[in-house]
């Protein structure tokens, strides 16, 4: 009798788990916007033909097995491509995985090891936001987990056949969805080999034939994109700490988190008095660190000898295991203490993701919903006065131009070689008086602003940067804190920041006015030094650096030259060609480097015993005039890597 109202308690409160990992999924399930990776993906179904949905939307344009990519094709022309149609099965995978996960801690070390970890996958981060993402992460999880169901249930229960054929499906499946989880079922097949007995041995070994036979349909796609190529290079390469740092961004970056974690495990390692098996314990808790070790390792590797892929989301498959893993020292619980240990996991977990994570604010303003919804916004004040400009495949666009029904007119530099001329041409030839940018390159801020002089608006969000400009004054209210840090006009008796020799300044006879003059003979012109932490207290602020310049030649090579070094170490430089302005001879004209220091810092706020340095090098020892030059600093975005 115990025994029973201990399962009906126990039962209680999974389902009380799963409604709070149910929750957290859905708040707000209708205003989910798609992510850059989601957008890509639906874009790659834009085809109508299977042939070329896999020779270009899978083999050309993408890096992923076929699986996600077929599954999204054949959905979105059954029910459509809303956001929510195409999120929910996904959504639906992420809560069954914390079911699932809880059913691998019951058959591997019992309900209370199963129970807490199905609490941490219910309401971490990781897993919240996998699932609310269609990509090939929570829908590998929720594979790879069957698979391991499966497979336990084949080892530590009974070796039967239907374990065994569900074993195979699902791993096929996962072998499918993302290499990094068909890397976790190679793993997972090859451990079996070291616990199959004779009796069972033949059939374990044909099981991992036909997972083959049923993946040898897609060798011919992995070779092409083999061939071809990978897909990427926009992840920095892991630092030497990838690890650590994947361990506090999974609690959340909350000490309290991890606290509250160690404390369990510390209690429940006190206080247990199993009797059971030790020999048993030991062999699943190596055959989980055996699981856990090689998609970091292979990531690694790949990354330092190829190009950079591991990433955060990569770990997601093998991540559930860590808990499990941990928390497999901590023996059986009575209800009334597991239930208050699931409380304040959960209360902890949820706190953090609100209000230290910000997740709702922040994942939910996606950049391509928000561009239009703010384009919207300016159009109902400014009819037939808007225009979009940003870096975004044109299908993003028009996915949220349907959506809200718009008709908005947009300017793309994706796939496009933009030269600044050719941009600044674009840029006169726009009717409308209101523009708005999304995800475009940083060059590209001052050389608007040239055209609509007003910056009336700026938002700032997960992965995002938002500015609007105009030619006109719309309310009298510009967006404050872009501040003048120091302007060379060359007079000689001005107090600036900038060095230049006072013998190379000449006077415009016409104007009166006082110009920097470089000849060939001088290589470096006028330069400034500067500490960083002179100029700003962290290093989410962007430097503005304005030239205006007369050219002698038809083709300028000079260059504009932004760096910040530590000592004699050179941490970041960069520089803008006056040749991509395409500069007219004797006319006036202005050259810019912008410079976000928290790209150039790597994210890292480290500003002091930091300098930046920014000149002009002459670089083929040319003749032109420098009329001027200022520098200005404006906000960054604390929010671009929150999540």
């Amino acid at each position: 009798m115990k025994h029973l109202i201990y399962r009906s308690q126990t039962g209680l409160l999974l389902f009380f788990i799963i409604l709070v990992g149910a929750v957290l999924r859905f708040w707000h399930f209708q205003d989910i916007p798609f992510t850059f990776d989601e957008l890509s993906a639906m874009s790659r179904t834009q085809f109508d033909s299977f042939h070329d949905l896999i020779r270009i939307g899978v083999v050309e344009r993408d890096s992923h097995p076929a699986g996600i990519q077929l599954f999204l094709y054949y959905w979105s022309i059954l029910f459509g491509e809303s956001e929510m149609v195409i999120k929910l099965p996904f959504l639906l995978a992420g809560i069954a995985s914390v079911y699932l996960v809880y059913r691998i801690g019951i058959i591997w070390f019992g309900k209370t090891s199963g129970i807490l970890s199905a609490a941490y996958v219910s309401s971490l981060q990781l897993f919240v936001m996998y699932s609310q993402i269609a990509r090939p992460y929570i829908s590998g999880l929720f594979f790879t987990l069957c698979a391991v169901l499966f497979w336990s249930k084949y080892f530590f229960r009974s070796p039967e056949i239907k374990y065994i054929a569900g074993f195979v499906i699902f791993s096929a499946l996962a072998a499918y969805n993302h290499y990094f989880s068909l890397l976790f079922i190679a793993v997972l097949g090859i451990s079996g080999l070291f616990l199959i007995n004779r009796k069972n041995w033949l059939a374990y070994i044909l099981a991992g034939v036909a997972i083959l036979m049923l993946y040898i349909p897609h060798l011919s796609i992995i070779f092409a994109q083999a061939e071809k190529g990978t897909i990427g290079g926009w992840l920095g390469a892991p630092g030497p700490y990838f690890l650590m740092e994947f361990a506090f961004w999974l609690f959340h970056h909350s000490y309290f988190a991890i606290a509250v974690f160690v404390l369990i495990i510390v209690v429940g390692f006190t206080m247990n008095k199993s009797t059971r098996k030790l020999d048993l314990l030991r062999k699943k808790r190596w055959l989980l660190l055996i699981w856990l070790l090689p998609a970091p390792i292979f990531g690694y590797i790949y990354s330092f000898t190829k190009e950079p892929i591991l990433q955060y989301s990569l770990l997601i498959f093998t991540a559930p295991y860590l808990f499990l893993l941990m928390l497999s020292f901590v023996g059986e619980w009575k209800v009334k203490s597991l239930g208050f240990a699931i409380m304040l996991i959960l209360s902890v977990n949820i706190l953090t993701l609100i209000f230290s994570q910000d997740y709702y604010r922040n994942f939910y303003r996606q950049p391509f919903n928000q561009m239009i919804k703010n384009a919207m916004a300016l159009e109902a004040d400014n009819e037939g006065e808007v225009f979009i400009i940003n870096d975004y495949i044109p299908y993003y666009t028009e996915y949220y131009l349907r959506k809200y029904d718009q008709e908005l007119s947009f300017y793309t530099t994706r796939n496009k070689e933009v030269r600044i001329a050719d941009f600044k041409r674009m840029l006169s030839k726009i009717e409308q008086n209101v523009v708005i940018t999304s995800g475009l390159d940083d060059k590209y801020f001052q050389v608007i602003l040239e055209q609509f002089p007003y910056w009336e608006g700026f938002e700032t969000g997960f992965t995002y940067e938002q500015y609007v400009f105009s030619r006109k004054d719309l309310d009298g209210n510009s967006v404050p804190g872009r501040t003048s840090i120091s302007e060379a006009s060359f007079n000689r008796i001005e107090d600036t920041l900038w060095q230049y020799n006072q013998e190379d300044i000449i006077i415009d006879t016409s104007s009166g006015s006082y110009q920097y003059l470089m000849t060939p003979e001088v290589l470096y012109g006028p330069k400034m030094e500067i500490p960083l932490a002179d100029l700003m207290g962290d290093i989410y602020r962007i430097i503005d650096v304005e030239l205006e310049i007369v050219s002698i030649d038809s083709i300028l090579n000079a260059v504009i030259v932004g760096e910040i070094k530590k000592g004699e170490e050179m941490v970041h430089w960069q520089g803008t060609d006056f040749s991509a302005y395409g500069l007219e001879t004797g006319k006036p004209q202005k050259v810019f480097l912008t410079m976000d220091i928290q790209k150039a810092m790597s994210d890292k706020n480290e500003i002091n015993n930091q300098i930046a340095r920014f000149y002009i090098w002459n670089r083929d020892k040319q003749q032109f005039i420098i009329k001027s030059i200022n520098i200005f600093l404006r906000p960054g975005n604390p929010g671009r890597y929150r999540l």
